[in-house]
């Protein structure tokens, strides 16, 4: 009898409960994860005179590695991480590829600003979670092929956002402000949106293995902004 009821009623009871959490995690809101409980070691990378060096504690300094920069540029890899299956999968391909190539770093974006699904900035200091587990996720995988990154902070261009949004932003908060983008450099208060959001990327604890990105080994460096441009055409000054 209590075979009966286990075959007919707890394990059919079982199976749809457990599809039904994996439905909830993978095409719901938040993508399934889980904690890390043990990650390779990885040393930080320091500058040494003109060369970079891997800098380990237990060796004296003219017995540090020399870190050779070798990389490439995978602007996306936040946005692929947004959710779980087949995108998550692409990410963690084209880091384990790049490992077996040789490459050492990689470039990629830590920001998308505005109001679009995807963007990890809202609105000034409010993120999105999901879009920030993403860029954890990246961080634990780049570190688990032995890759470090190098994360840009905001797009002098306007796409997914960039200092244009940062402007937006401001005048609808009542602020004058000019319409040219270029008040990102100098209007007090875009200034302090753009602190703060690199306090809140440097401050965050991520979600997978519990390591401050400002503590994390494998992000080899922070880009202020991708593709700057200086708003005056310098060329006249060189003639």
């Amino acid at each position: 009898m209590a075979s009966d009821w286990r075959d007919k009623k707890l394990y059919p009871l079982l199976g749809i409960l457990l599809l039904s959490i994996f439905l909830y995690f993978n095409l719901g809101s938040n993508p399934i994860t889980f904690p890390i409980l043990w990650q390779s070691h990885m040393d930080f990378v320091s500058a040494n005179s003109t060369h970079f060096i891997i800098v380990n504690p237990r060796a004296p300094l003219e017995n540090q590695s020399t870190f050779y920069i070798n990389g490439w540029n995978s602007y996306w890899l936040m946005q692929e991480s947004v959710w779980a299956g087949p995108s998550r999968s692409r990410v963690s391909k084209m880091l384990k590829k790049g490992a077996e190539m040789g490459l050492t770093v990689c470039r990629t974006w830590a920001f998308n600003d505005g109001v679009e699904p995807n963007a990890l900035q809202i609105s000034p200091g409010v993120f999105n979670e999901r879009v920030f587990r993403g860029l954890d996720y990246v961080i634990v995988e780049a570190r688990k092929h032995g890759i470090t990154l190098i994360l840009s902070l905001v797009n002098n261009l306007s796409n997914f956002g960039g200092k244009a949004q940062y402007v937006r932003w401001a005048q609808e908060a009542g602020h004058n402000v000019s319409s040219s983008t270029d008040s990102f450099f100098s209007h007090p208060m875009i200034k302090d949106y753009y602190k703060a959001y690199v306090k809140a990327i440097l401050s965050r604890k991520n979600s997978l293995s519990g390591v401050k990105y400002a503590e994390e080994p494998a992000i080899f460096a922070w880009e202020l902004m991708n593709e700057p441009l200086h708003p005056v055409p310098l060329l006249p000054f060189f003639r």
